[in-house]
């Protein structure tokens, strides 16, 4: 026996009964429940929300994804990276979850160097992308206090940036590693291409080699320094006169810019 409000049986021909007000109203909840923003533990991306998203929030994390995306579609290369700036050069920082790009940058930009990005890197032939204008911290950074606060449901420390440049030629690779006092060891095209295409974001979408080997081409350096917060300040200074070095012997000189 069939309930009033019920749909018919396509088996028999019969057209389906129009749904009661009951089983409409249940309908209606059903596509609620199936399309409300459901909220996951600390705002996670991938997790619908029942509430608005606040408007930081909404630019780093949620819109990361939708950014590299896009980017990756357009023919840039997007990579899980930081980025900051020395000698009107952008030095990439690639390194896993937990090899501290975010407290190096954060204490960077703590001493005034400015921060291109924190950890979405977008990459146009040798050009790159400012990124959201904050660093996330799993935990405070000594010295680091300016503009922090808790963000992402108190899973972060938020450290805000001020404005960059939106494009800046990138200088070069910074790869990281742990290790029992701060030390810069170049880095070759071979070592460094094979870090490249691990930390490219959306693996699954096709890229171009000749790209890649470009951005192989440019100088590397793998970083060491030890996990513990005392040689952080040596490790900032250490970066800040071997790519400042780096940076003016690249630096066009006043014959090869030509005279007025």
């Amino acid at each position: 026996m069939r309930r009033r409000g019920d749909g018919g049986d396509p088996a028999d021909g019969r057209p389906a009964a129009t749904p009661g007000p009951r089983r409409r109203a249940a309908q209606r909840a059903t596509a609620r429940r199936r399309t409300a923003p459901r909220a996951g533990p600390g705002d996670r991306p991938g997790h619908l929300l029942r509430r608005p998203l606040p408007a930081d929030l909404l630019a780093h994390p949620y819109l990361g994804p939708v950014a590299t995306t896009f980017s990756r579609w357009a023919g840039r290369e997007t990579f899980h990276a930081g980025a900051f700036v020395l000698g009107g050069r952008a030095w990439a920082v690639l390194g896993g979850r937990t090899a501290g790009k975010s407290s190096l940058l954060a204490a960077l930009a703590a001493r005034g160097v400015p921060v291109l990005t924190d950890d979405i890197l977008v990459v146009d032939g040798r050009v790159a992308y400012a990124g959201p204008r904050c660093v996330d911290l799993r935990q405070p950074v000594p010295q680091v206090t300016a503009d922090l606060r808790a963000a992402r449901g108190g899973t972060r420390w938020r450290v805000s940036l001020p404005p960059v440049a939106t494009r800046v030629p990138i200088g070069g690779w910074i790869l990281l590693r742990w290790g029992p006092a701060p030390a810069l060891a170049p880095v070759g095209a071979t070592r460094l291409l094979p870090h490249l295409a691990a930390h490219r974001s959306w693996r699954q979408l096709p890229s171009d080699p000749a790209v890649l080997l470009a951005l192989a081409t440019l100088p590397a350096w793998t970083l060491t320094r030890p996990r513990h917060w005392g040689p952080l300040a040596a490790t900032c200074r250490l970066l800040h006169t071997t790519l400042g070095a780096e940076s003016a012997r690249r630096a066009p000189t006043a014959g090869a810019r030509g005279t007025t």
